[in-house]
């Protein structure tokens, strides 16, 4: 199975509930809006943040992500036009 960021986040990357094989877990909205700005959970990420988020898989505060977010290897031009596009999600 190949999978894609919109597999879990779905097209308009407002993510929500997600079932995958024998698992359902809530997926987190990765609209710019909210991935930029602080909340009681997180604090706001920065554009180098969210490459981190991709490429290492750490959070805005440099700990791990959950499972099971992968870390994606891809180029930095394609990690450029993900952010250019995540920033067009709202």
């Amino acid at each position: 199975m190949v999978l894609a960021c919109a597999n879990c986040h779905g097209a308009d990357g407002h993510g929500g509930q997600v079932r995958m094989m024998m698992y359902s877990f809530d997926v987190p909205d990765i609209t710019w809006p909210v991935l930029t700005t602080a909340n009681s959970d997180r604090p706001a990420y920065t554009e180098q943040g969210v490459k981190d988020a991709i490429t290492e898989g750490l959070d805005s505060e440099g700990g791990r992500l959950e499972a099971p977010m992968p870390v994606w290897h891809m180029s930095e031009g394609d990690l450029n036009d993900l952010i250019a596009f995540l920033k067009t999600l709202k």
